[in-house]
């Protein structure tokens, strides 16, 4: 009977407030942790001291390794001798692509029992290489875990995945009407109409076709704002973008923020037009805060958990959008709420039970616990093709 149950835990996208990283510390946070040693490898360039900080007062270590993109084969090394010393009984990567084989190999040729890819996206910046990958990958990993069903079928083919939802703290960002009005009036929207957005920027994201939205929105009513929450490569391009389209005073750049809880409380309407995603983390966030979202067509029905949730193709431009928004009444929020939350609990996003499972399934995984499978989660769900 294992006492102490060892993990390593790899996001390969970096640690950031990004919805990979929101989700591990979500679940982190509330799991009972004391028969576990958890701890993180650092691999890109793309990490925020915040949540390193977030992360260590969580009793976690975080080990520095080679980057995984510009140093592969030290990095491969490096993680292989790291997951020998520690002995690990777990080694759980988050990632998009067969490129997971390299953490799984590492873990594989460490000795590591239990090696978990998980997938997190339903498309990869590298095509070619997620097929060369393929027959390494297939042999490299024990369990796939999946943020839904799309994500699952994209990374592991006709092979069986775990469903694990990306539960949510449903208090933390259940609608607050006394803080909307703190916040507003401290940002000075009283009055406004504030569409918010978050997401790295980056090609997956699809800012440019976002601005070009609000670009239509703007041009009739000054009313209008727009937040954009979060970092990324190409920001330089949007922000000259926005000053192109003479938007500099309606469009606010937050950057990175570790208070999204609180600032959803003073949106009054989200939109996603992404081009790709696996079960987006931000749209579940945004329906447990009673926010109105209008998203792409090709993102996943799964996150549809309410009549909150619009879908529209991208095909049909940036003016159609625009319109779409317009005629849009935007809820009272206070008398939606409890039906809401009911939907939201009742779908299996809740992070309290979400985490006591996940621990019920490492601990099955090793051997050295029961799962209780009752039926009624989608923590519990193995998809079998």
């Amino acid at each position: 009977m294992i006492t102490m149950l060892k993990i390593l835990i790899l996001n390969t996208i970096g640690l950031d407030f990004e919805g990979i990283t929101n989700s591990i510390t979500s679940y982190l946070e509330a799991t009972e942790r004391s028969d576990m040693k958890i701890d993180f490898a650092l691999v890109s360039q793309n990490f925020h001291p915040e949540m390193l900080r977030i992360i260590r007062e969580m009793g976690c270590g975080i080990h520095v390794l080679p980057l995984r993109m510009k140093e592969t084969f030290r990095y491969f090394l490096a993680l292989r001798r790291l997951i020998k010393r520690n002995q690990y009984d777990i080694v759980h990567a988050h990632g998009n692509s067969t490129t997971l084989a390299i953490e799984m190999w590492a873990a594989k040729l460490a000795g590591c029992k239990v090696r978990i890819a998980h997938s997190r996206n339903t498309c990869t910046n590298y095509p070619r290489l997620n097929k060369l990958l393929r027959p390494l990958f297939n042999l490299s990993y024990t369990q796939g875990f999946a943020c839904g069903i799309q994500a699952g079928k994209w990374l592991f083919g006709n092979k069986d995945f775990r469903v694990i939802p990306n539960g949510k703290d449903i208090s933390k960002f259940a609608y607050n009407p006394n803080r909307r009005i703190e916040l507003r009036t401290k940002l000075k929207l009283t009055g406004k109409v504030v569409i918010g957005h978050a997401g790295n920027f980056n090609y997956q994201k699809n800012h440019e076709y976002l601005i070009k939205i609000f670009k239509e929105l703007a041009c009739e009513d000054k009313h209008y704002v727009l937040y954009l929450i979060g970092e990324g490569s190409l920001r330089p391009q949007i922000e000259k973008m926005v000053e192109a389209y003479e938007l500099e005073e309606q469009v606010i750049f937050t950057g990175s923020i570790s208070n999204m809880a609180d600032m959803l409380q003073a949106m009054d309407i989200m939109i996603f037009p992404s081009r790709f995603e696996g079960l987006p983390n931000v749209v579940l966030e945004w329906q447990i805060a009673c926010l109105p979202c209008v998203i792409s067509d090709v993102i996943t029905k799964e996150c549809k958990l309410t009549d909150l949730v619009t879908y529209m193709p991208l095909q049909e431009g940036p003016s159609a959008w625009a319109e779409k928004i317009r005629s849009i009444k935007i809820p009272d929020r206070e008398k939606i709420k409890e039906g809401v939350l009911e939907q939201i609990q009742a779908a299996g996003f809740d992070i309290q039970e979400n985490a006591k499972q996940l621990k019920e399934i490492y601990y099955k995984l090793v051997g050295g616990g029961d799962e209780i499978n009752d039926g009624k989660s989608k923590s519990y769900h193995l998809y079998q093709q």
